[in-house]
């Protein structure tokens, strides 16, 4: 080393550095990661792209190896000796400068795949300093790429015209077609576009890039790549005049996850690809047949039942319709629920032995402090079968059923099962939760609908494949999902379709329709062991419509979806496992446990695990007269003789619309009269008003009467009073008898009649209050 002369060192010392970096790999990210972000269907077609932060179409690179046409056509245009030289073509280089000097000007490049990669990374300005690094970093890069790793590379960085870069988008953009399904001619046009890219924008003049396209493929053929019949076919093939706009057939699913998964430029879906092709046009078909009826928004989702998978998404039937809010997103969207919370409230009233598919719920006037819920038919039928109020979804038997099953145990199994909607406390909510006064949305209610077909077990949904979540929450038992769902399919199809179930092709499915307050939302949602269908019509900005309805509206649309959908012979319904049922004989009539007073029972599979079922009240064992016309006691059936005997006993409330529909109901025997021991005409007394009273009724402002307040007292404090007015039923009262009571003008007769028979009367006066 010493005896080393000063001008020895540089010699030395250049090419040492210069192996030395050589040696070194060049960084694992060469180019920006600012791509576009595109959204896939399951089948890998693109489903939604974004403009990247510079307003690009650049899709992401993948590790998909390059069609062999196009990899042909830009070796053959760019880099004929791709495969033998290190990164810079030395023979290349000197043919260019021999040229460039023959001429005086620069005629020829001699650039290869490498080189243009490195002056695509940096983008310097083109002189002999730049050339000169551009030629060292392709050395590099060939040292420690393989040459189809370059390749794809260069194509997925190289410009193509406009602000569209990489080949897959370009393939896209000027061919509406995947880069591995080009033609010849189409490959030769886009090896030619990156060294002139201003060829096909502006679009309009094309005859320069046909003209570089063709002596592309007559140097093709020249080579041997192409057939001289492939030749002549692909020069008749035009060029592209335009640009080709991207598929945006799920835009609200695309921004949905763009916002879920900010840095992820690739977003595979579950979404079904078809499918979703078809929902798109059923939602604009029923969007132009709403629209004239005032109807502007619909939203509808099609979810695997099983795995949760979203195959469709429509989140409103034109993204683009700025009028009437397109861009929101109706699967997101929080609407009132209208009644399709009601199965699940069922299916926790029978595992807490509250009632069966068969047991009576009272269907009559029902006040609980102010509040007083109706039945959209305003019709009251006494009784009905928790079937049939579910089926008919009655309004009263499901307060009612929400008042004894609780409210906050069932807000509080909503919010367990999913529903992050519900703001308020379940007191801010009250009863009207179960009739629509809570807030729901469609991914969420789909998530509900599935886990009642998923044996109770609820599960979330998920749109990506990698989101899918195999831990649930068991909170409806199998056996009570099962009859719940048993009790949905007896549901007819809307319209002409009522008896769809005489035909042959006719499909089971569970099904629910809800309709909210003021007719603004109308839904359907369906299962069976292979979809779930969810469906929601209306107006985003809340209008309502009286042509809304759920079964004529959304039902529709949500048994049109199920006839596009595939069909499987194997699992057409679910599967009734006995391991998740007990019997229990209940009685015929009532459909509550039996009792020895009930007559004729049945044995029923009822679910395993649920609470004792409640005794049936409708058949009691009465101590009769020995000639049966009259009830007595034990303090006077020494005088009138005694039988026991069981007895079909109607409360007054339930008997009063038996009897309006023209069912004949037996009244019970009366007490013994002279019973000493029986005063039934003390046991329950108005308070308010007293007899012979004269009312002033006040007005509100809109002119209408207002109700009066009328208090009662019952010498039994666990009693219930039934009320009267004018012979007519308000309904019923227990522990504070308070009820709201609007007078007519003139003489009123009010009533009050108690569960053992006791009444009490008041005529009372009533004049209008100017």
């Amino acid at each position: 080393m010493n005896k080393l002369k000063p001008w020895q060192w540089p010699a030395i010392l250049i090419p040492a550095i210069a192996l030395l970096w050589l040696a070194v790999p060049p960084p694992t990210q060469l180019f920006s990661n600012d791509y576009s972000t595109i959204v896939l269907a399951k089948n890998g077609q693109l489903l939604h792209a974004f403009l990247n932060k510079n307003q690009q179409w650049h899709f992401p690179p993948d590790s998909t190896a390059v069609d062999q046409k196009l990899a042909t056509a830009v070796i053959t245009f760019e880099d004929e000796d791709f495969y033998h030289h290190i990164g810079v073509n030395f023979k290349a280089i000197l043919r260019a400068a021999r040229n460039n000097l023959q001429q005086g000007r620069i005629t020829s490049g001699a650039s290869t795949i490498p080189m243009q990669i490195a002056r695509m990374r940096k983008n310097k300005p083109r002189n002999y300093l730049n050339k000169l690094r551009e030629a060292l970093f392709a050395i590099k890069l060939t040292l420690h790429h393989s040459r189809s790793d370059l390749l794809l590379l260069y194509l997925n960085h190289a410009p193509y015209g406009g602000n569209v870069i990489g080949y897959r988008t370009a393939a896209l953009m000027f061919f509406d077609k995947p880069a591995d399904q080009l033609t010849w001619a189409e490959a030769a046009t886009l090896a030619v576009l990156p060294n002139a890219p201003g060829l096909i924008y502006p679009t309009a003049s094309s005859d320069a890039l046909k003209q570089k396209r063709n002596q592309l493929l007559h140097k093709l053929h020249q080579k041997g790549h192409i057939q001289e019949l492939t030749l002549q076919l692909a020069l008749l093939e035009p060029v592209p005049n335009k640009f080709h706009r991207f598929a945006t057939h799920a835009p609200h699913l695309a921004f949905r996850l763009k916002k879920e998964q900010p840095h992820q430029h690739i977003l595979h879906t579950t979404i079904k690809h078809q499918l979703q092709l078809k929902c798109n046009q059923i939602a604009r078909m029923y969007r132009d047949r709403y629209q004239s009826y005032g109807i502007n928004n619909l939203a509808l989702m099609v979810t695997n039942t099983q795995t949760g998978a979203v195959q469709a998404y429509v989140g409103s039937p034109d993204f683009f319709d700025f009028k009437h809010s397109g861009q929101v997103d109706g699967i997101s969207a929080p609407r009132s629920s209208g009644s399709i919370l009601k199965p699940f409230l069922y299916a926790l009233s029978i595992d807490e032995g509250l009632i069966t598919p068969e047991s009576y719920i009272r269907d009559l006037p029902t006040y609980f402090d102010g509040f007083s819920p109706r039945n959209a038919s305003r019709e009251y039928q006494g009784v009905v079968t928790a079937r049939e109020a579910l089926v008919q979804s009655l309004n009263i038997p499901a307060v009612r059923l929400l008042n004894a099953y609780g409210l906050y145990p069932f807000y509080t199994f909503l919010k367990e099962a999913g529903i992050s909607t519900l703001f308020r406390p379940a007191d801010d909510y009250g009863l009207p939760l179960i009739l629509g006064g809570g807030e729901v949305n469609i991914w969420e209610m789909s998530q509900l609908y599935r886990g009642l077909a998923n044996r109770g077990i609820f599960t979330p949904n998920h749109l990506t494949p990698n989101q899918q979540s195999t831990q649930g929450k068991q909170l409806i038992s199998p056996g009570s999902s099962y009859l719940v769902l048993d009790m949905l399919h007896d549901l007819k199809r809307p319209g002409s379709e009522y008896y769809w179930q005489h035909f042959n092709s006719a499909r089971p499915f569970a099904w629910k329709t809800g309709t909210s307050y003021g007719h603004k939302d109308a839904w359907a949602i369906g299962v069976n062991p292979q979809y779930t269908i969810s469906v929601w019509v209306g107006n985003f900005n809340g209008e309502g419509n009286k042509n809304l309805s759920g079964a004529t509206s959304a039902g529709a649309i949500l048994f049109d979806i199920l006839q596009m959908l595939p069909r499987s012979e194997t699992k057409q319904w679910f599967q009734k496992a006995d391991i998740d049922f007990k019997q229990q004989a209940i009685c015929q009539l009532s459909g509550l446990r039996a009792t020895a007073a009930c007559p004729d029972t049945l044995i029923m599979d009822l679910p395993w695990g649920m609470k004792p079922l409640r005794a049936c009240d409708y058949h009691q064992i009465k101590h009769l007269s020995a000639n049966g016309q009259y009830q007595c006691c034990s303090h006077c059936w020494n005088i009138t003789g005694h039988q026991q005997k069981s007895l079909l006993v109607y409360p007054p409330d339930v008997a009063y619309y038996l009897r309006a529909k023209g069912q004949y109901i037996q009244a019970l025997p009366p007490h013994y009269p002279q019973c000493k021991a029986y005063k039934a005409d003390e046991a329950v007394k108005i308070i308010y008003p007293d007899m012979e009273a004269k009312l002033f009724l006040p007005r509100d402002f809109n002119g209408q009467t207002q109700s009066v307040v009328c208090r009662a007292g019952n010498s039994a404090t666990s009693s219930t009073v039934y009320w009267y007015l004018d012979d007519h039923y308000l309904g019923s009262t227990k522990g504070e008898h308070r009820m709201s009571v609007i007078f007519k003008k003139g003489w009123n007769t009010l009533k009050i009649v108690d569960q053992t028979g006791a009444t009490d009367t008041r005529r009372i006066f009533a004049t209008l209050k100017n």
